[in-house]
């Protein structure tokens, strides 16, 4: 996988908590077999593309956080420093999530100015390789880290740990340049 690929599909997956609220918040398309079907079968054209749509970001998900889960990690590299990274993911989560939530998926307008929205967090995300603001690595008890070196350090190590292992050499995966996987 090409790391701008990898970048897409932590961009994507980021968004899950919001795909959950979007379902959340759209719950009347699927309150019943009929209405769903009726999702299903194109009969409310916007809705039923909104839903397909998500349901696609949903398995791309989860396709991204196997990949992260299961990458071999094929260097080794030492850290020196680390120490926990500010609420950036809160930052992330408010000022994303929170506008996109306002979705009326009923209204072309409305689909469209959140399309660019999503669109142009994207690109800012993957050319700024922003892979570290994930929830999804909360989720999965993955922690944020930075070095002495401004390395920004993704594991499911706690502080302690990789404290002890500072200055050893560490199995990781390069995510993108001074962006590191380390897994236990």
């Amino acid at each position: 996988m090409t790391p701008v690929l990898f970048r897409i599909g932590l961009y994507v997956s980021s968004f899950f908590p919001l795909y959950v609220l979007l379902i959340i918040n759209n719950y009347k398309y699927f309150s019943s077999l009929k209405k769903m079907k009726k999702l299903f079968l194109f009969e409310d054209f916007l809705p039923s593309i909104f839903i397909c749509i998500l349901i696609f970001l949903i398995l791309f998900s989860f396709l991204a956080l196997i990949v992260i889960m299961k990458i071999n990690l094929n260097e080794k590299q030492q850290f020196k420093g680390v120490c926990k990274t500010e609420d950036n993911l809160l930052n992330y989560v408010v000022t994303y999530l929170v506008p996109i939530l306002s979705i009326d998926i009923t209204k072309a307008n409305s689909l469209m100015v959140n399309l660019g929205l999503f669109s142009l967090l994207g690109f800012i995300y993957v050319k700024n390789s922003l892979v570290y603001l994930n929830p999804l690595f909360l989720f999965f008890r993955y922690n944020v880290f930075r070095t002495e070196n401004n390395e920004v350090i993704i594991s499911n190590y706690d502080i302690y740990e990789l404290k002890h292992l500072e200055r050893e050499r560490i199995r990781t995966r390069v995510l993108s340049y001074k962006i590191y996987l380390i897994r236990k």
